[in-house]
Order: C-alpha cells, then structure tokens, then sequence
C-alpha cells in the first residue's frame, strides 16, 4: 500500500535568517523524497505565521523539483475566489504542475472582522468560492493562464458539517489535529457522516530524534506554543500536555504509533510541522533526516502492498 508523508511550513519572525532556513529545509525535504510541502495561513499573528501562503509557494517552486507544494489550508471566504484561481493557476505552471490548492472555510473571528467577510457565511463563501474555482480553470470564465494539469482541491474540515462539506466539495479531505487520538476521533466523525472511501490528508506534530529525551526537550516548547495559538483562537484555556499523547520520540517508536495511526484512519498523506515554533535549525533538520531514513522505510515496509 501507498502511502506518503509531507511536511507542513510556516514563516514566524523569529530572527533573522529565519526564513531562509525555512526555505533550506524545505529543499532538505525535497531531496530526501518527502510527498508534499503544505502551507497555512493566518493573519494578525503576533509572530507572522504564514499570511501569503501564495507567495511563498512561488518561493518554494522555484527552489524544489520534485515535492509538490499545496496550501494547508488558505481561507478562502477571505479571497476573491477569481483572484486565487489566477494565482493557483500561475504557481500550477511555474512548479511543472505540482501545485495543490488546499481550502477551509475560516475560523477566526478577527481574520474575519478585518478583511470584512462576512463569518457567519463562511460556509456557503466557501461552496461558491470553489465552484468558482473549477469555472475558472475549465476555462468557461475566460480567466487566463490555464494550469497546465488539474489543480487538486482539498478541503479542510473538523466537525460534522465541516467534515461533511469537505467530502462533498473536495478531490480529499484535510484534517489537522495535533494528536493521534484527536485525528481518530475526526476520522470516526468522517465515517459517521460522509462513509466511503475518501482521500484524506492528516496534518499533525511529530519530531523524532535517538534520544528520546532530547526529542521532546527539542519539541515540547513549540507544542505548547501552538496548543495555544489555537485555545486562543477557540477562547478556550491550554490543557496540560503529556508526552505519551504527541508523536514525539525515537523513530522505532514513532513508526510503530504511525503504522496504528494509519491502521485506525487510512491516510493517504502524514504531514508534520517541519519545525515547531522555539525548535532550532539544526534540530528540524536532524528529525527530517531520521524521518527519511527510518521512520518513512518501516512503515512502508509494514503496510501490504497495493
């Protein structure tokens, strides 16, 4: 059985030279066969996050060869569906076709209020938004370059209407959830209100290193970074974290919890943050390294073949 791994990239102000090391591991990633290379955006972030994931898809086409580039996810309800078919076309043409157009409905109330798109519409914005998307492409709109293969469309989705729009609207569906047991939980929401087969991308935490203290040591402080991030975003209060609950350890062990993973939802992608919040260089790029080498080989190894 087939199955692929990619990494998710963000852009945090985190001193200078940030950026560039982003862009390095991601050409990293590239070389060593990840699948895909995934994007988010957010907006109004004390730190920068990723408010241009577009852009920096650009950015990375024109230093990888091989690993597709998507976005995970943009929000769509805050762009002019027109204007991102454009740009999607653009980045499809100037990656060799390995663009893909990764799309949520939005979350967040301030992200909203600014760019003054309407939240409680979020949903049927998101519907048209596609539909538009597809007009576009197969040239019934008129709207110039075409890309030069079939852009995928992914959609986000996490509650039940969510997950059941994604499946309807979507080539596959993408789920973020920062533990395993979280991304079973949706999975088993998935199969309750869309069952069938269906494509399905989870995006989550995992870092690996030999040692096992030092794995967690190196990601702890930018797991709770991002726990909080999204609490903030939900008004909800940071619960504590325990280790056992992350993919987070030596690569034996972490292959072993993504083999269950995989048994439990079937993914037909696993991306990981690239590099945590707080996480140095040198750290990212050793649990890429090990990643490759042994974690992504054992479970591919385990699975039956196709």
């Amino acid at each position: 059985m087939t199955v692929e791994f990619g990494v998710l990239v963000d852009v945090r102000e985190e001193g200078a030279g940030y950026s560039a090391e982003r862009i390095e591991e991601v050409v990293l990633a590239d070389r060593l066969s990840f699948d895909g290379a995934w994007l988010p955006e957010h907006h109004l972030t004390p730190d920068g996050m990723l408010p241009s994931p577009l852009v920096m898809a650009g950015v990375l086409a024109a230093r990888t060869s091989r690993i597709r580039i998507g976005t995970n996810v943009l929000v769509l309800p805050l762009h002019h569906p027109l204007r991102v078919a454009e740009d999607a076309a653009v980045r499809d043409l100037v990656s060799g076709g390995r663009f893909v157009l990764g799309v949520g409905q939005g979350y967040a109330e301030r992200e909203f209020t600014t760019f003054g798109a309407d939240r409680r519409r979020r949903g049927a914005l998101l519907e048209e938004g596609i539909a538009v998307l597809r007009g576009a492409w197969s040239g019934r709109l008129g709207v110039t370059p075409r890309p030069q293969c079939h852009i995928p469309v992914w959609t986000a989705g996490v509650t039940a209407p969510g997950l059941r729009r994604a499946a309807r609207l979507g080539d596959g569906i993408i789920v973020y959830c920062a533990t395993p047991s979280d991304l079973i939980a949706r999975r088993q929401l998935l199969d309750e209100v869309a069952p069938g087969p269906t494509p399905l991308i989870c995006t989550s935490i995992l870092h690996v290193d030999d040692d096992p203290d030092r794995a967690w040591s190196d990601a702890s402080p930018g797991i709770a970074y991002l726990e909080g991030e999204i609490a903030s975003y939900s008004n909800t209060e940071l619960a504590p974290l325990h280790r056992k609950n992350y993919l987070v350890g030596t690569p034996e062990d972490v292959a072993a919890r993504l083999l269950h993973l995989h048994a439990a939802i079937h993914f037909t992608q696993f991306a990981h943050w690239l590099r945590v919040p707080k996480m140095s260089h040198e750290a990212a790029v050793r649990s890429l390294k090990l990643f490759a080498s042994r974690v992504a080989p054992a479970v591919r190894r385990a699975l039956p073949p196709d």
